[in-house]
């Protein structure tokens, strides 16, 4: 519950958006892309229950997420994402991240470049 996106702080607010502090959003988002290192992970807890920045952006309205699950390089999620967006203007999301996915392999063919990232929830 206390992971969290550092975003610009203001006079009012100190930056951080945590997930306890998003399971109280009301979104009504599409997509929700978190392309920074590590933001697809989750923990534990009671039981069997995950949480992290997916299932708080799930609960808080979002249709679908795309998180990443390990670190990641930033060229080559600069160019993925790039790639993605792009992709989105003429098919779904599950088509865009797999282009995007296949197109970043041919210029880094490690998977760890480019295969960190999934689609969680809608994939239309």
């Amino acid at each position: 519950m206390q992971s969290a996106l550092l975003l610009a702080p203001d006079s009012q607010y100190n930056g951080m958006l945590s997930v306890n502090k998003i399971y109280s959003l009301n979104l009504a988002a599409d997509l929700v892309t978190l392309s920074a290192c590590e933001t697809g992970l989750s923990k534990i807890a009671n039981g069997d229950d995950l949480v992290g920045l997916i299932r708080g952006f799930l609960y808080a309205g979002s249709s679908s997420i795309v998180a990443s699950l390990w670190k990641v390089d930033d060229l080559a999620t600069s160019q993925l994402m790039t790639r993605f967006y792009k992709e989105m203007d003429r098919t779904d999301k599950r088509e865009a991240l797999r282009t995007a996915q296949l197109e970043t392999k041919k210029k880094y063919p490690h998977p760890y470049y480019w295969a960190s990232f999934q689609l969680t929830g809608n994939a239309k």
